[in-house]
């Protein structure tokens, strides 16, 4: 192989791995720019539709008239609005402001049974837990699925209800004057405690509102009547500092992605463009000189009219032989001298014995002549190749030398 192909296939290679690292680099900028982190959704988020999510019982309510709001700020005091932790992730600063709310006239529904907010009222305060049946299937059998009935029920709303599904609760000790409902003796699934102008109402269970059970026997009654007991309320989902930050978290910020990018990111890209760079120079530069290759000597004109001459003759073609070999001749001299082919072979007589100091009437004579046979048309081969050599002194490239073996 030649140095020049060797060259060539270097450079090839170079220029294919050159364009992989390029595809590489911008479809990392582009992955960059576009994808955005979505993290996974938490249990009891209300803006989720997996099992453990609480996307059902928001859009029950508002299916019902509500108008739901999911915040991580506490009302102001107040406000005409019905707030529900469903899981208690609160900060203590969060804590502090539901306090005042409720103090200020609020209501505050707590759900999540572990909750300070109850009060206390713990397994450690007398509370004893339930845990529901396995139910793999919807019976669409309220009645049937329940596994807590009303019992002694003190709220008007509820005295309807055929019972609710509690998976895994507990039921606080109240006493018989004190708000209750749902209740095994002198326990209750609800408990209400009056604070300051509002109201904390605190349940045994928050996975009766979750998507995978609210459909279960009257769980949706249950939210319905505690959230918006009159129609088109406004419900508050209140979701603690606690809980992971969700998409509408991540875009709700000032940072751009650029500024969420660390340095050293930016360093490495920095770095790996320098490395292309680098790479492109090494690839691209050149070995030594440009190496010319000797290129095929070109069959003269008179060598191939003589073969075609030759090969008409075998065939028997005299004067058709003839007549190409004195064509080729006659288009040849016109050219070298500047003669329309069209003209008069007197004038391309004239033009080439004043150009080439050929006897007048010559080159009129030869091109006049026709081939009757084959001696005839060896003659004329022979007479137009002598006059090709001395009138248009064809060059020749110099055939290279052999090697010796």
């Amino acid at each position: 192989m030649s140095r020049t192909a060797v060259r060539a296939e270097g450079t090839s290679s170079g220029v294919k791995v050159v364009g992989s690292m390029l595809f590489v680099l911008v479809m990392a900028v582009v992955v960059l720019l576009l994808v955005r982190a979505r993290p996974a959704p938490e249990p009891f988020d209300p803006r989720s539709g997996r099992p453990d999510g609480a996307r059902g019982l928001v859009l029950t309510l508002e299916r019902l008239g509500a108008v739901v709001d999911d915040t991580r700020d506490v009302p102001v005091d107040g406000s005409d609005t019905t707030v529900i932790v469903l899981d208690d992730r609160l900060d203590d600063e969060q804590r502090v402001r539901l306090v005042e709310f409720a103090e200020a006239g609020g209501v505050v529904v707590v759900a999540d049974p572990m909750s300070s907010l109850h009060g206390g009222a713990g397994l450690d305060g007398g509370a004893v837990e339930i845990v529901g049946p396995d139910l793999p299937e919807q019976r669409f059998d309220a009645a049937r699925e329940a596994n807590l009935t009303v019992g002694t029920c003190t709220y008007p709303t509820l005295l309807g209800s055929r019972g609710i599904l509690v998976p895994e609760g507990v039921l606080f000790p109240v006493g018989p004057t004190e708000p209750q409902c749902f209740t095994r003796g002198s326990n209750s699934f609800i408990v209400e405690r009056s604070i300051g102008e509002g109201t904390i109402i605190g349940l045994g269970d928050n996975e009766v509102f979750v998507n995978r059970h609210l459909r279960r026997a009257d769980n949706a009654a249950l939210a319905a009547a505690l959230l918006i007991p009159d129609p088109g309320g406004s419900v508050t989902v209140l979701v603690g500092n606690g809980a992971s930050p969700t998409v509408a978290d991540l875009g709700s910020g000032d940072d751009t992605l650029f500024d969420l990018v660390p340095t050293w990111v930016w360093m490495a890209l920095a770095l790996g463009a320098l490395s292309f760079v680098v790479f492109a120079i090494s690839r691209s530069a050149r070995l030594g000189r440009i190496v010319s290759e000797p290129v095929a000597v070109p069959i003269a004109g008179s060598e191939l009219v003589s073969a075609t001459g030759n090969l008409m003759a075998r065939a028997g073609h005299a004067q058709r032989a003839g007549w190409r070999v004195l064509s080729r001749l006659h288009r040849d001299l016109s050219h070298a001298f500047n003669v329309d082919q069209s003209a008069p072979l007197d004038v391309l007589d004239h033009a080439v014995s004043d150009g080439a100091g050929t006897a007048p009437g010559e080159v009129a004579q030869l091109l006049g002549r026709s081939a009757t046979d084959d001696a005839s048309l060896l003659d004329i081969s022979r007479s137009a190749n002598r006059l090709r050599r001395r009138v248009l002194e064809a060059e020749r490239e110099p055939e290279p030398e052999s090697v010796p073996t």
